[in-house]
């Protein structure tokens, strides 16, 4: 039965109402992983002619990490320059309000990055605002050792070197660009955001900001499919944007859409020849990036290095997670290979505070890697079934999974335990994310889309969750359970040092608290594979290629 289209959806704080649907005729889609969306925001400023050559001071902004922007001297009096975007914080920026939270919870760790994830970074990076807009000397509630990898030695920048328009590459079959581009892009004044997305063998660029269903360009692929990608907040500027796209054949593209070039990695699968699953800028590293594959593993990545054959040594371990490194001060990549698992790597998320990856895979497990140490911390079972999607809290305290088993579960990272499953879909979920605009110290706003066309939507506060929702003795045994366990956790937490890694069995329905969600909405007609909240709306995708925008009240 086709499912009627909605166009508005209410909660208590109003009614969220469609402001866009966008969906572009662009050939057969890729049903069997749909449709995602990168998103970036950059504001210009327009600066006044003045009656004398204009000097640093004139010319020169912030942006939204502490970077001075200064334009070329020769540039015209009147100059489009990146400004700081306070309405659009970046991932450390929205973590900023829990940092000193952070400080006081977290156990800290004085250890270093392998030094294949620390070598050549092309500059000093530069520190994020604070609260109050100024530049710290160090991280928020963080040592500056436990980010040295951020700050490495001076190298020269590798450009992007192919010309779209001029390829000869058997792999990329047409780049469409709009008629108007180099209009567009030079009369950019005020503020822009910026929407990539994927959709069948097309991966598409538009300006979300002004006429979003009218692509600024389209570039069609040939041999492979797009499959998911990523868009690096700490280098963003008002003429450069490092885009990276992983592909059904392993391969990865670095794109500035820009100036229009592009440069290939893992070409041919030279690194790992299964489907990129997933890929993800480090934050805070104008280098490095992460990307999961369909074999299991993950692999990381520096833009500057080039690709070499490489094969991780095999071991009949059943754990299944091992780090394979070239050798110390390689030239090649990868800078490091994590197999994680023996089935696909479906998704993994960044911890606020880059000190942890959470990944989930179809093998049902839910692991929790140290990212400087690169060891596995935690692991977490599934209630049944494979997991697809990952993510944090804003203040690093909780994980949102979701999977096959229909449900969206809520993990305690520092308690170790699990929190709440959630019911209300009726099929897969493909995709969870927290609301940072709607989440506090104490109560959390999050989200879910699901194979049954649905978006919802959760609220959850700490202190209502503490007793599973369970009848009878079953409640009683619940809590006299979650009593022991926490007293063995509280005790878990101070000997950490000497525990590698706590495998988690999966806890029966009767030990387990359920919440409900406080928004249940079909909102499509096809499956729904994400969603992304921002500031003033909620953009949801589905496999067909349609990316609908929800204002908020």
């Amino acid at each position: 039965m086709a499912v009627l289209a909605t166009e508005s959806f209410s909660l208590a704080e109003g009614s969220y109402k469609l402001k866009e649907n966008i969906f572009l005729e662009i050939g057969a889609p890729n049903l069997a992983s749909g449709t995602l969306v990168s998103i970036v925001s950059v504001k210009y400023k327009e600066y006044p002619a003045h009656p004398s050559t204009p000097t640093t001071e004139d010319v020169t902004a912030i942006d939204p990490v502490g970077e001075n922007i200064s334009s070329n001297p020769t540039t015209p009096l009147t100059e489009n320059t990146l400004e700081v975007d306070l309405d659009e914080p970046t991932e450390l920026e929205k973590t900023q309000p829990y940092q000193q939270q952070l400080q006081t919870e977290q156990v800290t760790q004085n250890v270093d990055l392998n030094s294949n994830l620390t070598s050549a970074q092309n500059t000093p990076l530069p520190k994020p605002l604070t609260s109050n807009g100024s530049i710290p000397t160090s991280i928020e509630g963080k040592n500056d050792d436990v980010f040295s990898f951020l700050t490495q030695n001076v190298i020269k920048r590798k450009k992007t070197k192919n010309n779209l328009t001029k390829t000869t590459s058997s792999f990329v079959a047409k780049i469409i660009q709009n008629d108007n581009l180099t209009k567009i892009l030079a009369n950019r004044q005020n503020e822009d955001t910026y929407l990539f997305f994927n959709s069948g063998r097309t991966f598409c660029w538009v300006d979300l900001t002004n006429n979003p269903k009218d692509p600024l360009s389209k570039i069609n692929f040939t041999k492979a499919h797009p499959i998911c990608h990523d868009v690096n907040q700490l280098t963003r500027s008002c003429d450069h944007l490092d885009v990276i796209i992983g592909f059904s054949s392993g391969d990865i593209i670095w794109f500035d859409p820009l100036c229009n070039k592009y440069y290939r990695l893992n070409k041919q699968g030279i690194i790992n020849s299964s489907s990129v699953t997933m890929v993800k800028w480090v934050p805070g590293s104008e280098n490095l990036f992460m990307a999961s594959y369909q074999d299991g593993s993950v692999v990381i990545y520096d833009k500057e290095k080039d690709d070499q054959n490489f094969s991780p040594a095999t071991t009949n371990e059943e754990d299944g997670f091992r780090v394979a490194r070239p050798s110390k001060n390689g030239k090649h990549n990868p800078v490091s290979y994590w197999q994680v698992s023996k089935k696909a790597v479906t998704a993994f998320a960044f911890s606020p505070d880059c000190q942890h990856v959470a990944t989930v895979s179809i093998d049902g497990f839910l692991r929790i890697i140290d990212f400087k140490q690169e060891t596995l911390f935690d692991t977490y079972s599934s209630y049944f079934g494979g997991f697809s999607c990952v993510c944090w809290s804003p203040d690093g305290k909780y994980i949102l999974t979701g999977g096959q088993d229909d449900l969206v579960t809520i993990w305690a990272f520092r308690e170790q335990r699990i929190v709440a499953r959630c019911q209300g879909h009726q099929s897969w979920v493909t995709g969870v994310s927290f609301d940072p605009w709607r989440c506090d110290e104490r109560n959390y706003r999050f989200g879910s889309v699901g194979e049954d066309t649905k978006l919802l939507l959760w609220d959850f506060s700490v202190n209502a969750l503490h007793k599973p929702k369970s009848a009878g003795s079953h409640r009683r045994s619940s809590l006299a359970s979650q009593s022991h366990v926490s007293t063995v956790l509280r005790r878990n937490l101070v000997e950490r040092e000497i525990i590698k890694n706590t495998i988690h069995p999966c806890l029966p329905r009767s030990e387990v608290a359920i919440l409900q969600p406080v928004m249940d909405k079909s909102i499509d007609g096809d499956p729904l594979c994400s969603l992304t909240f921002r500031e003033d709306s909620i953009i949801t995708t589905c496999r067909k290629g349609h990316i609908k925008i929800w204002a908020r009240p």
